[in-house]
């Protein structure tokens, strides 16, 4: 996944195998290497001219950042020596060299230092304003001829179908400067997660939709009517943490309860006149926040949520005395230590849907990270030949290597280029056809190795796999939680704009906080409701109009008018 805000932990992504989700946080310490510098081979690199695939007859060798990804459960093989390196090297005689290797939690700040110092290897992985500060100082290569030259069809394909302005963010003044790694839809559909043996007890029965009004009623009851049965009124209703309100889906957030009232906060949305207005600022979210901060007062929101971490998410789960929580389709993957506690723990998704009767799901940034190539490097088209490898593995292609596929929860961070190339509807794809083997539509045969793993577990029954925790969360996943994914209720919900604009980079961090101080003083009741219109002045006034002004000019750019 992506870089995360208000998700699952890195030990809990390690069942997320190669085009399901994204990557998790690290913390672990990691000494640095020296910097490497490229090392070309004395002659000139030559392979089969235009061939996506050729292997030069001499090996080409680049310099590339890593982060050591230390915290996740590791395959047979090191960091600078696995199965993924010697695909590359086997295939295409191409060889990457580390130029650093620091814990995730640095690599941001390691790419800004080398970016303000001029001083990048061959390749790198960068954000889009670290994108942006490149192109500008004119540190990268223009990929554009050997892209066209050397792409492969999957490749060209599998961007295009992104649409025009996807590209065109990663082409300043019409020259391919980066190879964006990317984010398919419903990859995190947001669902209620709800126990249903605590539901027996109370006496409720839910239907896989559910609304607002279902909601505070299971949370009603959750909180009054002793729901592990212990004689004690113990357990809490919604769950949530400091980080209550993301642009995407939020692992414990109040995201969904925003989207069922149609509001979009963080992100860029057009309004009934097609203008461009921040999602945050609009009669929607006004309203949603009145209905949270009804449910506040009630008693049916944490009333600590606050002041817990983002990363303390998981404490009233795993102790059972929480059984709501909200997360992605795949958040399941958090349970295990929920059912190693308490074996009758049998938890089912729910789609919390507007109500209008419609589920609106904010997507990802279609662009999760973006390859970059230092200026002046040779043989850029090396890295175009290992992305075509990428794009065949992350997407299941006929035929394409099955590099770490039997072994479900080892993780593609381990490759020297650490993003996925997947497909728009990869994510999907794979969830329709687990759902449609389940039904007898689908050959179990025709399946992924992995996946026939997974099949194989759903077929033995939830109740079975709870001796294998982690096993049973995954299932779940796949086949509760995708329903979600498959759901002809659901709405995508794109920001108009993802990007960052010039006054963004010296006041969009003021902004921000002004933004969550105001909305969490107004759901805790600190408050009036109507303290949002002086919000909203405040936001437009310092600063936040002058940055609507721009990102209506660059959505207008990149959309080519």
């Amino acid at each position: 996944m992506k870089k995360w805000k208000a998700t699952l932990p890195v030990t809990l992504a390690v069942v997320l195998t190669a085009g399901t989700a994204c990557s998790g946080k690290h913390e672990t310490a990691a000494t640095p290497t020296p910097a490497a510098s490229s090392a070309q081979p004395s002659a000139s690199p030559k392979a089969t001219a235009k061939d996506p695939f050729g292997k030069f007859e001499q090996p080409v060798t680049l310099s590339v950042g890593y982060y050591n990804p230390d915290e996740y459960k590791w395959p047979d093989g090191a960091i600078n020596d696995n199965e993924y390196t010697k695909l590359y090297e086997d295939k295409l005689n191409v060889k990457f060299k580390h130029a650093f290797e620091v814990p995730h939690a640095g690599y941001e700040q390691k790419v800004n230092l080398m970016v303000s110092s001029n001083d990048i290897p061959d390749v790198l992985v960068v954000t889009e304003s670290q994108f942006k500060l490149l192109a500008e100082s004119d540190m990268l290569e223009d990929l554009s001829k050997v892209f066209d030259d050397y792409a492969s069809p999957t490749l060209k394909k599998l961007y295009a179908d992104f649409g025009p302005e996807f590209m065109r963010k990663v082409s300043p003044g019409g020259k391919l400067l980066g190879l964006p790694s990317t984010a398919p839809a419903r990859n995190n559909d947001g669902v209620v997660w709800i126990r249903r043996d605590w539901l027996k007890n109370v006496g409720i029965e839910l239907p896989d939709t559910i609304k607002m009004a279902d909601l505070e009623k299971v949370a009603k009851a959750f909180v009054e009517n002793d729901p592990d049965q212990n004689g004690k009124k113990d357990t809490y209703g919604i769950q949530s943490t400091s980080n209550f309100v993301t642009a995407s889906m939020g692992y414990n957030t109040l995201d969904l309860l925003f989207t069922a009232g149609k509001s979009f906060p963080k992100i860029w949305t057009k309004d009934a006149g097609g203008n461009i207005v921040y999602g945050s600022l609009t009669k929607e979210t006004k309203t949603a926040l009145g209905a949270i901060r009804d449910l506040y007062a009630k008693g049916l929101i944490d009333k600590e949520f606050g002041t817990i971490k983002p990363e303390q998410f998981n404490k009233d789960i795993y102790s059972g005395k929480a059984g709501i929580t909200t997360g992605q389709s795949w958040s399941s993957i958090a349970f295990p230590d929920s059912v190693k506690n308490d074996p009758k723990a049998d938890w089912n998704a729910y789609m919390l849907v507007a109500d209008d009767g419609n589920y609106y799901s904010r997507q990802s940034n279609p662009i999760e990270k973006i390859v970059v190539v230092k200026k002046g490097v040779k043989n850029p088209e090396a890295l175009i030949k290992v992305v075509n490898l990428m794009a065949e593995m992350d997407n299941r292609k006929p035929n394409s290597p099955t590099v770490y596929t039997t072994t479900t929860g080892t993780t593609w961070t381990v490759r020297p280029i650490q993003v996925q190339i997947r497909e728009k509807n990869t994510f999907s794809d794979r969830i329709k056809n687990l759902q449609a083997t389940a039904a007898g539509t689908f050959k179990r045969e025709d399946l992924p190795p992995n996946d026939v793993k997974i099949f194989d577990d759903y077929k033995k029954g939830y109740e079975a796999l709870k001796s294998d925790p982690a096993a049973w969360a995954f299932v779940i996943y796949m086949f509760n939680g995708g329903k979600v994914v498959l759901s002809p209720l659901t709405k995508e919900v794109y920001s108009e704009y993802y990007g960052i604009t010039k006054s963004m980079e010296t006041k969009w961090a003021n902004l921000t906080k002004l933004e969550n101080e105001a909305f969490l003083r107004i759901i805790v009741g600190d408050k009036p409701l109507d303290y949002f219109d002086t919000f909203v002045d405040d936001w437009k006034k310092q600063g936040g109009d002058d940055i609507t002004k721009e990102v209506a000019a660059e959505i207008k750019r990149l959309s080519g008018k």
